[in-house]
């Protein structure tokens, strides 16, 4: 009797198990970006990725591969930062994105909203560049995304100590416009090479 009773109770977990999966997977495949808004509710910017990318497979619109940088940059992990960061800014339609996303700051981060989100991705992706070893592209990717792009690469930098990617930036710094941020920045990378 125990036998039959416990038999019928693993029977019902695992059919329950298999049902909930299924749902699961057919909520992926029909509405991938419900299932996207739902893990960035939650933290999971990782599986949130995954979520926006089969959505952009779905559609190509460049609002939804803007999503998926996004949230590669959240998710903390450079190889979505790199793959998705770079498909964006290559994307013909990134400035049209760049310019949709900077109203909607209505006010913006740093006190003006002009080339916030350029910055925001191309500074994103040179700090994954320089951990992943390749000081030149960061350096691009710096310069490419502007004053406010240099941020993140030179704090990165700053932490490491590391003289030979801020002799680098140091260069291309020296090259840009003597703003008060990029004369601060020189500051910092100064200290270190």
């Amino acid at each position: 009797m125990n036998k039959v009773v416990l038999k019928t109770a693993l029977i019902t977990i695992a059919a329950l198990a298999a049902a909930a999966l299924i749902v699961f997977a057919m909520w992926l495949v029909i509405s991938p970006q419900t299932m996207a808004t739902s893990c960035e509710k939650t933290g999971n910017y990782s599986f949130a990725v995954t979520c926006a990318d089969l959505r952009y497979k779905y559609t190509g619109d460049i609002s939804d591969l803007a999503r998926c940088a996004e949230d590669g940059i959240l998710s903390g992990k450079d190889e979505h930062i790199l793959s998705y960061c770079e498909k964006l800014t290559t994307h013909e339609e990134f400035g049209k994105i760049c310019a949709v996303k900077d109203e909607a700051l209505s006010g913006g981060i740093y006190g003006e909203h002009t080339g916030e989100y350029k910055a925001y991705i191309f500074g994103n992706l040179a700090a994954a560049q320089y951990r992943a070893g390749d000081i030149d592209k960061a350096v691009a990717s710096s310069k490419a995304g502007g004053e406010l792009a240099y941020l993140k690469p030179v704090i990165e930098i700053s932490e490491r100590a590391d003289k030979l990617a801020a002799e680098k930036f140091l260069t291309a710094l020296e090259n840009e416009e003597k703003t008060e941020r990029i004369k601060n920045l020189i500051d910092i990378l100064e200290k270190i090479a």
